[in-house]
């Protein structure tokens, strides 16, 4: 089941980049009552050069990440019942502040009673932080004390109708998400918000590995809190694209797809956004143990504080390989992000640049080690929100 979630974030940013291909821990789970239990736990030392994310003053620190994670599914030819819990701790040698903890609860269902028909149905719970420097604290001179924390709940059902080989196919996917700050009440509180969403794609199978595809999209979006002063945030977006998807060889899958996007605000005192709108991803895999990624988009992002909205376009790029010359236990990440923002009815934009590399080693089938360099910088026409940051990482993770 697909999902857009309000991801953690963290300072473990290439711990996602472990995993080359399903099924590289050996992950095997314990047998449990009907179903199987999956535990992990991942401990990851780091040093940040510049945890806040700030143009001058900035804060160097060594720390560690403790992530345990439990996953439990019970599953048949028809249907499928799943948990899954995940703890977060993070300590910072030279900035106790930036301590903090995180929890996420996942609860889902999903059924399959014909090779035509899915349909399924998650639960979400996360409570979580917006580190310093991120979000409404980006920028030199106004970033808080703490952490931002913040909860929210999460509902999606999905439905699915026509086989993988049908002329047509249609999915349909409807959400909703409530999202509240938990501290820093004075900067926060016109944060809260609640989306609704909505989203139909339809296939239209032109060649045996091709088929075009339409899809729609709207989000209703309410704000809890209004700010003296401010016209309401409250709004409506509006996506239709019309694209194409393929998997011509073993090689290479991808999906190409162009439109338009509207956001319509609620209040007239509020400019409304529209934009020619693309999402384009390419899988290319010239061997079975080598993978290159590359996407691109334009999307409407929710304000941070800065104007009424943020227009994001967009590019990052992988490669990931596993070395099967040197030894199959070994494999590599390196991957780059670059994006521009502009910020509605204010001229600043900025500009976003991410580079990393990870190396990973698979010790064990339960015992995988890594590592890996990241920097990331934003260049802004407003200066106060410039910065440079380098991060290292030594990971190990145990997976029954």
């Amino acid at each position: 089941m697909k999902i857009k979630e309000l991801s953690i974030s963290s300072v473990c940013l290439l711990l996602p980049n472990i995993i080359f291909a399903e099924g590289l821990l050996g992950v095997q789970g314990m047998k449990i009552g009907a179903g199987k239990l999956y535990p992990d736990i991942t401990v990851t030392t780091f040093y940040d050069d510049n945890l806040t994310r700030t143009s001058s003053n900035e804060i160097s620190t060594f720390g560690i990440l403790v992530v345990p994670h439990l996953a439990y599914e019970i599953k048949n030819n028809k249907k499928l019942y799943f948990a899954d819990y995940e703890f977060t701790t993070a300590f910072h040698e030279n900035s106790s502040d930036d301590d903090y903890t995180a929890n996420r609860v996942q609860v889902g269902y999903e059924y399959t009673p014909t090779k035509r028909i899915f349909a399924g149905i998650r639960g979400e719970y996360l409570d979580a932080i917006d580190p310093r420097g991120t979000g409404a604290a980006e920028g030199t001179g106004i970033v808080p004390t703490e952490p931002d924390e913040w909860h929210h709940y999460q509902v999606e059902g999905n439905l699915g109708y026509g086989g993988k080989k049908a002329k047509g196919r249609a999915e349909v996917d409807l959400g909703y998400v409530s999202k509240k700050y938990d501290n820093n009440r004075s900067q926060t509180f016109v944060r809260d918000r609640d989306d609704a969403s909505a989203t139909g794609r339809f296939y239209y199978r032109i060649m045996p590995k091709t088929s075009l595809l339409l899809e729609g999209r709207y989000t209703n979006t309410n704000y809890d809190n209004e700010q003296a002063g401010v016209a309401s945030l409250d709004s409506s977006t509006s996506e239709i694209l019309l694209g194409v998807t393929w998997r011509s060889t073993f090689k290479t899958t991808g999906t190409a797809q162009f439109g338009y996007i509207d956001k319509d605000f609620d209040s007239d005192a509020q400019p409304d956004g529209d934009a020619f709108a693309w999402e384009v991803g390419v899988e290319w895999r010239p061997k079975s143990f080598s993978i290159f990624n590359f996407n691109t988009s334009r999307d409407f992002d929710e304000t941070n504080g800065a104007g009424n909205f943020i227009e994001t376009d967009s590019i990052d790029a992988s490669w990931t390989h596993q070395w099967h010359k040197f030894s199959p236990r070994l494999s590599t990440v390196v991957d780059f992000s670059y994006s521009e923002q502009s910020f509605g009815t204010i001229t600043r934009e900025d500009d976003y640049l991410n580079l990393g590399i990870s190396i990973n080693y698979k010790m064990r089938r339960w015992l995988h080690l890594g590592g890996g360099y990241r920097y990331d910088e934003r260049d802004s026409t407003d200066n106060d929100f410039d910065y440079d940051r380098n991060l290292v990482e030594l990971f190990a993770n145990i997976a029954l």
